[in-house]
């Protein structure tokens, strides 16, 4: 999981065992001579060997070294083998992820000077050979952004920053007409690509992204609140009974009720940006000419999109404060000089590319804070919701965070004890009670925890003979919708 500050989420041992599982097994299943062979063949060349090999969470890349004059090496990335092997379902989301990575890379390297690896060759299906999807690409030069930033000078990070903001001002300048994600159809020049919905390559088991992304939106509006309803629908039909699921729910809702004020569509007038997803010092590879940092490349494409400029405006994660930093982090204060730095740098490019204009991206950039808090509680729940949130909702009504604990309790009590979430309160309250009751009389190997709603209701209705006619159970069953619609 993708971190401000340079850094990841540190991962559970049971994911990374998972992970790790997953990563040998992709392995495994590839026929990596197969895939040598393609890349022989294509630079006509008689023989290669394999070097070194990296893997992150979504692909395992391979180096492999060209028996030629040039001694080419060639970047291998092949996505990780789904756990239940390429079902269809699973085979089309990785099909559609790299044919959308392709033209994405294909239409900056066309029409941008934004500088990429260059695509070889690739397969968006599974190949009968080599066993899996895959992309070969150019190796770029350089090394990680990530690796030199910590302890580059002050005027170096100016340096590598007005280089970020020309790479993020050539992408604010391709503009589309939809949200959603890049692909390459029919057509000449521009008009060969299009924006289609997301869906497609959103992996089958991630609900909220596969709803969110089942369309393509005319606004950031349209487009969040599709996410928030989602997440809302997800929390009102899975764990039925858990106690205190309405403290999810009211989170969520009271997430949803700022996008009005976030994003605001007459910005999106002028269309909508590319916006690589994982803008990060890793994936920004850095040379040095005459003792200068020179960005050689942007890599790693995959799940780019186009978004509200909103969205687009947030500053690069380097230069963010990880949300677990202690209040007194040494780095805290260097983020400030360069986040100024940014700004900066962005009014000046701005100025200089429109001489009298409107400074859009310089305001969006410079005032992201409330945006960046929001997306960040809303793609990461749970841990980095749980730091995030109380930040986002001291940002919302101007207290300190010393404040925000007692206000946030006081502002939850009147919503779900009061307000407009009473009666969903009651639902959730009394479903717990419903459970308590299923799970006495017929024990927790029959009524386990975080069933969703549509399977508990399966089970009673199997087992409804064994419930007492005035009881809970009874009662809830008889007036339960078999397909209950989340509140507003």
């Amino acid at each position: 999981m993708e971190l401000p500050g340079g850094s990841n989420v540190a991962s559970p041992p049971s994911s990374r065992c998972s992970l790790e599982r997953r990563v040998e097994d992709t392995v495994n299943a590839i026929d990596w001579e197969a895939l040598s062979a393609i890349a022989c063949k294509l630079h006509r060349v008689q023989s290669a060997r394999w070097g070194d090999q990296l893997w992150g969470g979504y692909n395992v890349v391979r180096f492999l070294h060209l028996d030629n004059a040039d001694k080419t090496i060639i970047v291998a990335r092949v996505p990780h083998r789904p756990s239940k092997g390429y079902m269809p379902e699973h085979a089309r989301a990785i099909s559609n992820r790299i044919s959308s990575e392709v033209a994405t890379m294909e239409y900056v390297a066309t029409y941008t000077r934004v500088p990429i690896p260059r695509v070889l060759h690739f397969s968006a299906e599974v190949d009968p050979l080599v066993g899996s999807p895959y992309i070969l690409m150019s190796k770029v030069d350089g090394v990680c952004l990530s690796t030199l930033w910590d302890s580059m000078t002050d005027d170096n990070r100016e340096i590598v920053l007005r280089q970020v903001v020309d790479i993020l001002l050539e992408l604010s300048n391709q503009r589309f007409d939809r949200i959603g994600a890049l692909f390459k159809g029919d057509g000449v020049g521009k008009a060969a690509w299009c924006v289609k919905t997301a869906s497609s390559f959103a992996s089958p088991e991630d609900e909220i992204e596969s709803s969110a992304m089942a369309s393509t939106y005319s606004s950031g509006v349209e487009y969040w609140t599709r996410y928030a309803n989602a997440m809302l629908q997800r929390i009102h039909d899975n764990k039925f009974g858990n106690r205190g699921k309405e403290y999810d729910y009211v989170q969520v809702w009271f997430l949803r009720s700022l996008i009005p004020q976030l994003y605001d569509p007459s910005l999106d007038r002028d269309g909508f940006p590319l916006y690589p997803s994982d803008f990060h010092s890793q994936n920004i590879m850095v040379t040095f000419t005459d003792s200068k940092p020179v960005i050689s490349a942007v890599i790693d494409w995959e799940g780019s999109t186009t978004q509200s400029i909103v969205t687009f405006a947030h500053y690069p994660l380097f230069i963010v404060d990880h949300p677990f930093w202690d209040d007194d982090h040494p780095l805290r204060l260097r983020n400030v000089q360069d986040q100024a730095t940014f700004d900066r740098l962005l009014r000046e490019a701005e100025q200089n590319a429109n001489p009298g204009g409107s400074l859009l991206l310089s305001c969006l950039f410079s005032n992201c804070l409330g945006v960046y808090l929001f997306e960040q509680a809303m793609q990461f729940p749970g841990l980095i919701r749980d730091v995030i949130y109380p930040q986002l909702f001291a940002h919302v009504f101007g207290i300190v965070e010393d404040e925000e604990e007692k206000f946030q309790t006081e502002y939850y009590w009147a919503l779900l004890e009061k307000g407009i979430l009473k009666k969903l309160t009651s639902q959730f309250r009394r479903e717990t009670e419903v459970w308590h009751e299923a799970m006495n009389v017929l024990g927790t190997d029959v009524v386990p925890k975080n069933l969703r709603r549509d399977q508990f209701r399966a089970v009673i209705l199997e087992h409804a003979d064994q419930f007492d006619v005035d009881g809970q159970v009874r009662q809830w069953l008889a007036t339960e919708d078999p397909k209950p619609v989340s509140p507003p």
